[in-house]
């Protein structure tokens, strides 16, 4: 009897590989974006510490104008900072989704090569067994005209 043999397996074969990278590359994707916020919340965190730091300047009174000035530097530089990480998100949030998507009809694609060659094996297997029932009625067929005669 002959072996079952998927007749799109090098497709299927490719598709799996594509798979794979596409997975590899979603996971740097996220990693990025990840990264990314993170720095955000770094950020974030030193512009809650200088507001608190101001605020302890101020309360002590000393040089006044000396730490505002300071501060107000450093508070626009964590705003400009804040802006371009956030932009540097929305793009990083974007190649995570395209990534997803790509990925999304690949794994698509393969569960139809699945279905596909789940349909194969199904007709393969129904011939081998009418192959094999038509070889035991021979067998049978034979024994009896040879025990005939």
């Amino acid at each position: 009897m002959k072996k079952f043999k998927f007749t799109l397996q090098a497709l299927y074969n490719y598709k799996l590989t594509v798979e794979k990278l596409q997975k590899a590359e979603l996971a740097k994707a996220q990693q990025a974006l990840q990264l990314l916020l993170n720095e955000e919340q770094r950020i974030i965190q030193a512009y809650a510490d200088t507001e608190r730091s101001l605020d302890e300047a101020l309360q002590k009174g000393e040089n006044i104008v000396a730490a505002l000035t300071e501060h107000d530097a450093y508070f626009r530089f964590l705003r400009d900072s804040l802006v371009e990480v956030r932009k540097k998100i929305v793009r990083a949030e974007e190649v995570v989704r395209k990534c997803q998507e790509k990925l999304i009809i690949t794994m698509r694609e393969l569960k139809a090569y699945d279905k596909l060659r789940d349909e194969q094996y199904q007709t393969w297997k129904a011939e081998a067994q009418a192959e094999e029932a038509k070889n035991i009625d021979d067998l049978v067929s034979f024994k009896v005209i040879s025990e005939e005669a």
